[in-house]
């Protein structure tokens, strides 16, 4: 009787202890939901993208979701964090991008790097209208003065241009390099706009500690943006609109050939004397308006202004026709040879095979190598004329002897006209050294 209601006893506080265990983990398992937060609002942020750029405080860990919401995972420690904080570089600045809040009143932002190498949730206190907890605001930049070694009233250009280089320097950026999130260069390949005029307005520091400026391209605007300091070189040039534009026209054909400015002088406003080309400043314009003819032209006879007043009464950004005519050219340079060796002096052009003779013929017609008549050969030019013919070194034959003449060295003279076959007399020489070969 004992036994068996022993055994009765003990089964049921067994049936009990089994009952009592399952209710004990229900409470458990129903705690642990509770205690878990749940997002109730997430939406982008959309004010404006410099007021987004942000930095670590050290406080708190970067996580996959916000930080109490079940399953959220760390991506990045405090201490990463606190790195990131310190780092001198810009790729590191962080850009706040999208907030959500817990139903227990917490707020999360959703930040990444701007080389996107960490992205996760990160606490952001207890209100969506400023940034707390584990984050703050942060200037990417900070304003700095135009360095001493640019000017604000001069114009520039850029010393360099190199599609296959990132560095700040080959061409301008929207934005200081990693400033802002994903905002890169204006353009990639500023080879076109090499010459294009830059001003300065205003400088910058990155967190790198490098200096950018401000430029504003006044030649057709493509290059307005950021870019290094150490980018630009200082450009004699000016826009139009600070100068007077001159087309060289060719009289003859009605053609602008080429076109320059001139800078206008304010106190000196007028150009004077049509027929002798002087600006009212000096003969600083007047060598200015001459050097920057096109090549292989001359100043037309006469009045060489394309309209006298206009010239006599010009304006800042006002253009001007100034006639040029081209020049009489010679179709051929000939040239003497001379045996170094025997001093002997013959015309090139006899002892030329006839694929030479077209190659010299052709190398004299160049538009490089031409000279007007009557003008002297520079010793330049002469040997342009021979290279373009690959005639620095050949080979001849006279009386069946085969000689090699090696260029050493030339001298220009005065072209007296042409001929047909580029023989006739001149008094430029090339001297050689002749061996039998």
């Amino acid at each position: 009787m004992r036994s068996s209601f022993a055994k009765s006893i003990y089964v049921g506080a067994a049936v009990l202890g089994l009952a009592g265990l399952s209710a004990v983990t229900t409470t458990t398992t129903a705690s642990a939901k509770s205690s878990a937060a749940k997002v109730t609002s997430s939406k982008a942020l959309t004010t404006d993208a410099t007021t987004r750029n942000v930095t670590f405080n050290g406080t708190h860990a970067l996580y996959t979701k916000p930080g109490t919401v079940k399953g959220a995972k760390v991506v990045a420690t405090t201490t990463t964090l606190k790195r990131l904080a310190a780092s001198k570089n810009g790729q590191d600045n962080v850009r706040a991008y999208r907030v959500a809040t817990t139903n227990r009143g917490s707020v999360y932002y959703k930040v990444v790097t701007f080389d996107r190498a960490y992205r996760g949730w990160i606490y952001g206190g207890k209100a969506t209208d400023k940034f707390a907890g584990g984050i703050k605001p942060f200037a990417t930049t900070t304003e700095a003065k135009v360095p001493s070694t640019l000017n604000t009233t001069s114009y520039y250009t850029l010393a360099k241009t190199d599609a296959s280089v990132n560095d700040g320097t080959t061409t301008t950026y929207k934005a200081p390099a990693w400033s802002q999130y994903k905002i890169g260069r204006t353009m990639k390949d500023a080879s076109a706009y090499k010459t294009n005029l830059l001003q300065v307005s205003k400088a910058a520091t990155t967190r790198e500690g490098d200096t950018w400026v401000y430029v504003t391209d006044v030649t057709n605007g493509k290059l307005t943006g950021w870019v290094k300091a150490s980018a630009l070189k200082a450009s004699a040039a000016v826009p139009a609109s600070e100068g007077v534009t001159i087309n060289y026209m060719d009289k003859a054909t009605g053609r602008v050939v080429s076109s320059h400015v001139i800078p206008f002088k304010a106190k000196n406003p007028k150009f004077v004397n049509p027929t002798m080309d002087i600006y009212t400043d000096g003969n600083a314009a007047n060598t200015e308006l001459h050097n920057n003819k096109p090549a292989g032209y001359s100043v037309a006879s006469g009045n060489a202004w394309g309209n006298s007043t206009l010239a006599f009464n010009a304006t800042k950004g006002s253009t001007l026709v100034f006639y040029v005519v081209a020049n009489a050219k010679t179709a051929q340079v000939p040239v003497k040879l001379v045996n170094m060796s025997t001093n002997d002096s013959t015309k090139l052009y006899d002892h030329l095979t006839r694929d030479q003779q077209k190659a010299l013929v052709a190398a004299t017609k160049a538009h490089k190598n031409q000279v007007v008549t009557g003008t002297t050969v520079s010793d330049s030019t002469v040997k342009d004329i021979l290279a373009d013919a690959k005639l620095t070194t050949f080979t001849y034959t006279v009386k069946g002897v085969t000689y090699k003449a090696t260029l050493s060295s030339v001298a220009g003279g005065t072209s007296t006209g042409t001929t047909s076959t580029g023989t006739n007399a001149t008094n430029s020489f090339a001297y050689y050294n002749v061996v039998k070969n």
